[in-house]
Protein backbone atom coordinates (compact mmCIF):
# COMPACT_ATOMS: atom_id res chain seq x y z
CA UNK A 1 0.00 0.00 0.00
CA UNK A 2 1.49 3.29 -1.06
CA UNK A 3 1.75 5.88 1.66
CA UNK A 4 1.13 9.60 1.49
CA UNK A 5 4.44 10.11 3.24
CA UNK A 6 7.14 10.63 0.66
CA UNK A 7 10.39 8.76 1.15
CA UNK A 8 13.34 11.06 1.75
CA UNK A 9 16.42 8.87 1.54
CA UNK A 10 19.23 10.08 3.77
CA UNK A 11 22.80 9.67 2.56
CA UNK A 12 25.31 7.80 4.64
CA UNK A 13 26.71 11.08 5.76
CA UNK A 14 25.65 14.61 5.04
CA UNK A 15 27.29 17.76 3.87
CA UNK A 16 30.55 16.18 2.68
CA UNK A 17 31.77 15.79 6.26
CA UNK A 18 32.82 12.59 7.92
CA UNK A 19 30.39 11.35 10.53
CA UNK A 20 32.05 10.31 13.74
CA UNK A 21 32.59 10.85 17.44
CA UNK A 22 35.39 13.37 16.98
CA UNK A 23 35.20 16.67 15.16
CA UNK A 24 36.65 16.31 11.67
CA UNK A 25 36.74 19.15 9.20
CA UNK A 26 34.58 18.89 6.10
CA UNK A 27 36.56 17.84 3.05
CA UNK A 28 34.24 19.57 0.59
CA UNK A 29 32.63 22.96 0.48
CA UNK A 30 29.16 21.52 0.87
CA UNK A 31 27.21 22.85 3.88
CA UNK A 32 26.90 20.64 6.92
CA UNK A 33 23.62 20.13 8.68
CA UNK A 34 21.15 17.39 9.41
CA UNK A 35 20.85 14.51 6.97
CA UNK A 36 20.71 15.82 3.43
CA UNK A 37 17.70 13.96 2.11
CA UNK A 38 19.03 12.53 -1.16
CA UNK A 39 19.91 9.07 -2.35
CA UNK A 40 23.22 7.70 -1.05
CA UNK A 41 24.14 6.40 -4.46
CA UNK A 42 23.16 9.65 -6.16
CA UNK A 43 25.26 11.57 -3.67
CA UNK A 44 28.26 9.38 -4.39
CA UNK A 45 27.85 9.85 -8.14
CA UNK A 46 27.47 13.61 -7.66
CA UNK A 47 30.61 13.88 -5.58
CA UNK A 48 32.55 11.91 -8.15
CA UNK A 49 31.24 14.11 -10.94
CA UNK A 50 32.29 17.22 -9.06
CA UNK A 51 35.74 15.79 -8.52
CA UNK A 52 35.35 15.93 -4.75
CA UNK A 53 36.26 12.29 -4.17
CA UNK A 54 39.92 11.39 -4.30
CA UNK A 55 41.06 9.81 -7.53
CA UNK A 56 42.82 6.61 -6.61
CA UNK A 57 43.43 3.25 -8.16
CA UNK A 58 41.61 0.13 -7.01
CA UNK A 59 44.86 -1.06 -5.43
CA UNK A 60 46.29 1.22 -2.81
CA UNK A 61 49.97 1.96 -3.02
CA UNK A 62 51.50 2.69 0.36
CA UNK A 63 52.26 6.38 0.86
CA UNK A 64 55.85 7.41 1.50
CA UNK A 65 56.86 7.15 5.14
CA UNK A 66 56.54 10.17 7.41
CA UNK A 67 59.88 12.00 7.26
CA UNK A 68 59.74 13.70 10.63
CA UNK A 69 63.21 13.86 12.15
CA UNK A 70 63.85 11.81 15.29
CA UNK A 71 65.96 12.58 18.35
CA UNK A 72 65.78 9.14 19.90
CA UNK A 73 64.10 10.39 23.07
CA UNK A 74 60.75 9.04 21.93
CA UNK A 75 62.16 5.54 21.43
CA UNK A 76 63.22 5.36 25.08
CA UNK A 77 59.57 5.46 26.10
CA UNK A 78 57.02 2.67 25.90
CA UNK A 79 54.39 3.10 23.14
CA UNK A 80 51.83 4.21 25.73
CA UNK A 81 54.25 6.71 27.24
CA UNK A 82 55.17 8.04 23.81
CA UNK A 83 51.49 8.43 22.94
CA UNK A 84 50.76 10.32 26.14
CA UNK A 85 53.78 12.56 25.63
CA UNK A 86 52.63 13.22 22.07
CA UNK A 87 49.20 14.24 23.32
CA UNK A 88 50.75 16.58 25.90
CA UNK A 89 52.85 18.24 23.22
CA UNK A 90 49.85 18.41 20.89
CA UNK A 91 47.82 20.21 23.53
CA UNK A 92 50.73 22.61 24.03
CA UNK A 93 50.68 23.33 20.27
CA UNK A 94 54.18 21.89 19.84
CA UNK A 95 53.11 19.94 16.81
CA UNK A 96 56.48 18.98 15.34
CA UNK A 97 57.61 17.43 18.60
CA UNK A 98 54.18 15.89 19.15
CA UNK A 99 54.36 14.13 15.78
CA UNK A 100 57.72 12.53 16.67
CA UNK A 101 56.27 10.90 19.76
CA UNK A 102 52.96 10.01 18.12
CA UNK A 103 54.70 8.44 15.14
CA UNK A 104 56.98 6.44 17.43
CA UNK A 105 53.98 5.03 19.29
CA UNK A 106 52.02 4.39 16.09
CA UNK A 107 54.87 2.53 14.40
CA UNK A 108 55.06 0.26 17.43
CA UNK A 109 51.40 -0.67 17.11
CA UNK A 110 49.66 1.72 19.49
CA UNK A 111 46.08 1.91 18.16
CA UNK A 112 45.18 5.25 19.73
CA UNK A 113 48.32 6.85 18.31
CA UNK A 114 47.59 5.36 14.90
CA UNK A 115 44.11 6.82 14.87
CA UNK A 116 45.34 10.17 16.18
CA UNK A 117 47.84 10.42 13.32
CA UNK A 118 45.15 9.47 10.83
CA UNK A 119 42.90 12.17 12.26
CA UNK A 120 45.62 14.78 11.84
CA UNK A 121 46.08 13.85 8.20
CA UNK A 122 42.32 13.85 7.57
CA UNK A 123 41.89 17.34 8.95
CA UNK A 124 45.17 18.89 7.89
CA UNK A 125 45.83 20.40 11.27
CA UNK A 126 48.39 19.73 14.03
CA UNK A 127 51.14 20.90 11.72
CA UNK A 128 50.49 18.56 8.78
CA UNK A 129 48.76 19.04 5.44
CA UNK A 130 45.71 17.04 4.39
CA UNK A 131 46.89 13.69 3.08
CA UNK A 132 44.19 11.07 2.75
CA UNK A 133 46.62 8.30 1.82
CA UNK A 134 48.48 8.78 5.08
CA UNK A 135 45.16 9.17 6.89
CA UNK A 136 43.78 5.94 5.46
CA UNK A 137 47.01 4.07 6.21
CA UNK A 138 46.93 4.92 9.92
CA UNK A 139 43.17 4.77 10.38
CA UNK A 140 43.03 1.29 8.87
CA UNK A 141 45.88 0.08 11.07
CA UNK A 142 43.96 1.31 14.11
CA UNK A 143 40.71 -0.18 12.84
CA UNK A 144 42.38 -3.56 12.43
CA UNK A 145 43.06 -3.44 16.17
CA UNK A 146 39.41 -2.63 16.86
CA UNK A 147 39.88 1.04 17.77
CA UNK A 148 36.28 2.28 17.76
CA UNK A 149 36.83 5.77 16.35
CA UNK A 150 38.90 4.30 13.53
CA UNK A 151 36.12 1.84 12.73
CA UNK A 152 33.76 4.81 12.45
CA UNK A 153 35.90 6.43 9.74
CA UNK A 154 37.49 3.59 7.78
CA UNK A 155 34.26 2.45 6.12
CA UNK A 156 33.61 6.02 4.99
CA UNK A 157 37.09 6.27 3.48
CA UNK A 158 36.37 3.16 1.41
CA UNK A 159 32.84 4.21 0.49
CA UNK A 160 34.06 7.52 -0.93
CA UNK A 161 37.48 6.41 -2.12
CA UNK A 162 39.41 8.85 0.04
CA UNK A 163 43.04 7.71 0.18
CA UNK A 164 42.05 4.18 -0.84
CA UNK A 165 40.44 2.60 -3.87
CA UNK A 166 36.69 3.09 -3.68
CA UNK A 167 35.06 -0.17 -2.59
CA UNK A 168 31.48 -0.66 -1.46
CA UNK A 169 32.36 -4.22 -0.42
CA UNK A 170 35.17 -3.13 1.92
CA UNK A 171 33.05 -0.29 3.25
CA UNK A 172 30.34 -2.83 4.08
CA UNK A 173 32.76 -5.16 5.86
CA UNK A 174 34.19 -2.35 7.97
CA UNK A 175 30.72 -0.97 8.68
CA UNK A 176 29.65 -4.37 9.99
CA UNK A 177 32.60 -4.32 12.39
CA UNK A 178 31.72 -0.79 13.50
CA UNK A 179 28.09 -1.74 14.14
CA UNK A 180 29.33 -4.75 16.08
CA UNK A 181 30.95 -2.42 18.63
CA UNK A 182 27.50 -1.12 19.58
CA UNK A 183 27.72 2.19 17.70
CA UNK A 184 24.08 3.19 16.98
CA UNK A 185 25.06 5.44 14.06
CA UNK A 186 26.87 2.51 12.45
CA UNK A 187 23.77 0.35 12.94
CA UNK A 188 21.71 3.01 11.18
CA UNK A 189 24.05 3.19 8.23
CA UNK A 190 24.30 -0.58 8.01
CA UNK A 191 20.52 -0.55 7.79
CA UNK A 192 20.83 1.86 4.86
CA UNK A 193 23.23 -0.52 3.11
CA UNK A 194 20.63 -3.30 3.39
CA UNK A 195 17.77 -0.96 2.50
CA UNK A 196 19.39 0.22 -0.70
CA UNK A 197 21.30 -2.96 -1.56
CA UNK A 198 24.83 -1.57 -1.37
CA UNK A 199 27.44 -4.37 -1.41
CA UNK A 200 24.74 -6.75 -0.20
CA UNK A 201 21.39 -7.92 -1.63
CA UNK A 202 18.59 -5.49 -0.92
CA UNK A 203 16.75 -6.76 2.14
CA UNK A 204 14.29 -4.46 3.85
CA UNK A 205 13.52 -6.94 6.62
CA UNK A 206 17.22 -7.03 7.54
CA UNK A 207 17.38 -3.25 7.22
CA UNK A 208 14.52 -2.99 9.73
CA UNK A 209 16.52 -5.03 12.26
CA UNK A 210 19.39 -2.54 12.11
CA UNK A 211 17.10 0.49 12.02
CA UNK A 212 15.37 -0.79 15.15
CA UNK A 213 18.70 -1.25 16.89
CA UNK A 214 19.65 2.34 16.05
CA UNK A 215 16.21 3.84 16.70
CA UNK A 216 15.98 2.27 20.14
CA UNK A 217 19.14 4.21 20.98
CA UNK A 218 17.87 7.50 19.66
CA UNK A 219 18.99 7.84 16.02
CA UNK A 220 16.29 10.03 14.40
CA UNK A 221 16.96 8.91 10.82
CA UNK A 222 16.40 5.28 11.81
CA UNK A 223 13.09 6.26 13.43
CA UNK A 224 12.07 7.90 10.16
CA UNK A 225 12.79 4.81 8.09
CA UNK A 226 10.89 2.58 10.50
CA UNK A 227 7.94 4.95 10.20
CA UNK A 228 7.96 4.74 6.41
CA UNK A 229 8.33 0.97 6.48
CA UNK A 230 5.47 0.45 8.96
CA UNK A 231 3.24 2.77 6.96
CA UNK A 232 3.80 0.69 3.83
CA UNK A 233 4.19 -2.75 5.43
CA UNK A 234 7.60 -2.86 3.79
CA UNK A 235 9.88 -5.35 5.56
CA UNK A 236 7.74 -5.08 8.70
CA UNK A 237 4.07 -5.56 9.56
CA UNK A 238 1.91 -2.71 8.31
CA UNK A 239 0.68 -0.51 11.14
CA UNK A 240 -0.36 3.13 11.00
CA UNK A 241 -0.05 3.32 14.78
CA UNK A 242 3.53 2.02 14.75
CA UNK A 243 4.34 4.39 11.90
CA UNK A 244 3.04 7.31 13.98
CA UNK A 245 5.09 6.15 16.97
CA UNK A 246 8.35 6.10 15.01
CA UNK A 247 7.72 9.34 13.14
CA UNK A 248 6.94 11.02 16.44
CA UNK A 249 10.23 9.80 17.88
CA UNK A 250 12.08 10.97 14.80
CA UNK A 251 10.43 14.38 15.01
CA UNK A 252 11.36 14.61 18.69
CA UNK A 253 14.95 14.17 17.55
CA UNK A 254 14.67 17.27 15.33
CA UNK A 255 14.44 15.23 12.10
CA UNK A 256 12.63 17.44 9.53
CA UNK A 257 11.45 14.61 7.23
CA UNK A 258 9.82 12.99 10.28
CA UNK A 259 8.12 16.31 11.02
CA UNK A 260 6.82 16.37 7.46
CA UNK A 261 5.50 12.85 7.93
CA UNK A 262 3.80 13.85 11.18
CA UNK A 263 2.01 16.56 9.25
CA UNK A 264 0.82 14.01 6.69
CA UNK A 265 -0.48 11.61 9.34
CA UNK A 266 -2.42 14.33 11.14
CA UNK A 267 -3.74 15.60 7.81
CA UNK A 268 -4.91 12.15 6.71
CA UNK A 269 -5.88 10.75 10.09
CA UNK A 270 -3.55 7.78 9.91
CA UNK A 271 -2.42 6.37 13.24
CA UNK A 272 -3.85 9.45 14.95
CA UNK A 273 -7.08 11.41 14.93
CA UNK A 274 -7.35 13.73 11.95
CA UNK A 275 -6.33 17.25 12.92
CA UNK A 276 -5.50 19.76 10.21
CA UNK A 277 -4.32 22.37 12.73
CA UNK A 278 -1.74 19.92 14.08
CA UNK A 279 -0.80 19.08 10.50
CA UNK A 280 -0.13 22.75 9.80
CA UNK A 281 2.01 23.01 12.93
CA UNK A 282 4.15 20.10 11.83
CA UNK A 283 4.51 21.45 8.30
CA UNK A 284 5.67 24.78 9.69
CA UNK A 285 8.23 23.02 11.90
CA UNK A 286 9.51 20.95 8.99
CA UNK A 287 9.88 24.05 6.83
CA UNK A 288 11.62 26.05 9.55
CA UNK A 289 14.09 23.39 10.60
CA UNK A 290 15.01 21.67 7.35
CA UNK A 291 18.00 22.56 5.20
CA UNK A 292 16.82 20.14 2.52
CA UNK A 293 15.04 22.11 -0.22
CA UNK A 294 12.83 19.12 -1.07
CA UNK A 295 11.49 18.91 2.46
CA UNK A 296 11.01 22.67 2.64
CA UNK A 297 9.16 22.78 -0.69
CA UNK A 298 6.93 19.83 0.27
CA UNK A 299 6.12 21.36 3.66
CA UNK A 300 5.35 24.74 2.14
CA UNK A 301 3.12 23.29 -0.59
CA UNK A 302 1.14 21.12 1.85
CA UNK A 303 0.71 23.99 4.28
CA UNK A 304 -0.57 26.25 1.51
CA UNK A 305 -3.00 23.56 0.38
CA UNK A 306 -4.44 23.17 3.88
CA UNK A 307 -4.73 26.94 4.28
CA UNK A 308 -6.45 27.18 0.89
CA UNK A 309 -8.91 24.45 1.92
CA UNK A 310 -9.80 26.55 4.98
CA UNK A 311 -10.75 29.58 2.90
CA UNK A 312 -14.47 30.05 2.20
CA UNK A 313 -15.44 29.22 -1.36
Amino acid sequence: MASSVERKNSPLYGGGCFVGPRRVACYTDLPRGGPVETSMRLLLITLLALGLCACSSTERSDPPPDTVSRTGDEEALTPEEAYRRGMELRDANEFEEARKFMLSAAERGHAEAQFELGLWYMTGNRGVEVDFKQAALWVEKAAEKGQRDALTYIWQLYLFGKGVGQSDAKAYVWLQRSAGTGDPEASYRLGLFHYEGIATPQDHAEAAVWFLDAADRGVPGACYYLGVMHLDGDGVQQSDEDAFYWFERGAAGEHPASMLAMGDLHRDGRGVEKDTEQAKTWYRKAFAQSEDPEVRIAAEERLKQLEADDEPH
